[in-house]
């Protein structure tokens, strides 16, 4: 197998506007509902930011590094994995004619032995799966379900 170019890509329609979206994973307290901790002022630009695994005070940290930040239309972040390699991360925000969003989440730029990306890969589209239809319950039906803490 060829895992030169493998990425994870994950999908998902909601009904609500872009910037709504948008916010939901830019705004710490609200990512924090459904996917990893935050305790930033939001997502900036060129800026790096402590994401937690759970809520203690000693939960497990990890930096992400913000490469783009477009209000409402997309965000890129690059992050290290388990396996120590770093990858790219974004998210696309495109509102559709009926005021709904197509958020879209890929990752891209695994390294590594062949055996590690698909690892990782699997495990992460796993992960994106989940996280999209978290976001999806929380911004449209305010129903917190955090993957992260449920992760097993």
């Amino acid at each position: 197998m060829n895992t030169d170019n493998l990425s994870v890509r994950a999908s998902i329609r909601i009904h609500k506007p872009a910037a709504v979206v948008f916010s939901a994973f830019a705004d710490a307290e609200a990512m924090s509902q459904f996917w990893f901790t935050r305790r930033d002022d939001g997502l900036r630009e060129g800026e790096s930011v402590t994401w937690y695994l759970g809520t203690a005070h000693d939960a497990f940290a990890f930096d992400i590094e913000v490469l783009e930040l477009r209000r409402d239309e997309s965000i890129v972040i690059r992050w290290v994995g388990p396996d120590g390699n770093p990858t790219q991360v974004r998210w696309t925000f495109e509102e559709t004619g009926e005021g709904d969003t197509i958020l879209t989440i890929e990752e891209t730029g695994f390294t590594g032995s062949p055996q590690a990306i698909v690892e990782r890969v699997i495990d992460s589209t796993g992960g994106f799966n989940q996280v999209i239809v978290a976001a999806k319950a929380f911004v449209e039906h305010g129903s917190a379900i955090n993957v992260v803490a449920s992760h097993a």
